[in-house]
């Protein structure tokens, strides 16, 4: 017995259509199930609609971020993984003073805190609207594709090898 394929509930749909809604938790199920079916192209759609959603959020970001030499700002880049978008700012070698801008440091020789400019965190909520438009886009089309392709909108059981 390797997996269940479940098909009791009906996902939500939008008032006067048929397309589906992925709910609350929705998209980690998704992606659960994306994973114990090993479905790759699906996978790899799911992500880009994540990568998609946090592409909303760089421009604000960039906006706010402070310029100096304009290396932070052209690090600020979007990635995502199938269930969680993500934003990146600095890497090691060439920006390491992305997190210190954005959180604040400790100053050993003063004793004292410097303070952060949160430029992502307040990027966030500017960005919101156009990252949920996003989000629920991508994931609707995956969820039909889904539903299209095996027939059900979660599979429970073991993953497949």
């Amino acid at each position: 017995m390797a997996r269940t394929i479940t098909t009791q509930r009906t996902l939500p749909t939008v008032r006067g259509s048929n397309k589906s809604l992925i709910a609350a938790g929705g998209a980690k199920e998704l992606a659960m199930s994306l994973r114990r079916l090993g479905d790759k192209e699906l996978s790899a759609e799911m992500k880009a609609a994540s990568k998609a959603a946090a592409q909303e959020v760089v421009p604000y970001a960039q906006r706010r971020a402070p310029v100096q030499s304009g290396k932070l700002r052209a690090s600020i880049k979007a990635d995502a993984t199938r269930s969680i978008a993500k934003i990146k700012a600095g890497s090691p070698s060439r920006v390491p003073y992305a997190r210190a801008i954005h959180s604040g440091r400790y100053v050993r020789a003063t004793g004292q805190r410097t303070k952060g400019v949160p430029y992502i965190k307040k990027a966030i909520p500017e960005a919101w609207p156009q990252l949920v438009k996003a989000y629920t886009k991508g994931l609707n089309r995956v969820a039909d594709k889904f539903r299209k392709k095996h027939g059900a909108h979660r599979v429970t059981g073991r993953f497949q090898k």
